[in-house]
């Protein structure tokens, strides 16, 4: 996603996994990122991700032995026909908040893998 080009995206496809055991332990029903403002007008590189989970596991997503990773998807890119997956990951210094089945993470950079 280019920098500045949107400023909010929602989807319904994505994942928790702890991918040290290979575990899907979160299945999203809804997620939103919204990029947070840094200045009056400007917004910058991180973004507040909200998101409906249809299924949690919230014993292992707390389980400080694991480091839970969270993806989603954006839609199909037209070049490669593959889906365009982004990795969450979170700035130091903010913690994911869960309640119940409804996960808040701020200060979220998107990490395509490349």
């Amino acid at each position: 996603m280019a920098r500045g080009l949107f400023q909010n995206v929602t989807g319904t496809q994505g994942a928790i996994r702890i991918v040290e055991l290979g575990a899907v332990i979160g299945q999203f029903k809804k997620w939103r990122l919204d990029r947070m403002k840094v200045g009056e007008d400007d917004f910058g590189k991180f973004w507040a991700f909200k998101a409906e989970l249809a299924y949690i596991n919230p014993t292992l997503f707390r389980d400080p032995d694991y480091s839970p990773q969270i993806f989603v998807v954006t839609g199909r890119d037209k070049r490669t026909r593959k889906d365009k997956q982004y990795r969450l990951v979170q700035a130091e210094g903010y913690a994911p908040v869960l309640n119940g089945r409804n996960l808040l993470m701020e200060g979220v950079e998107l990490d395509d893998g490349s």
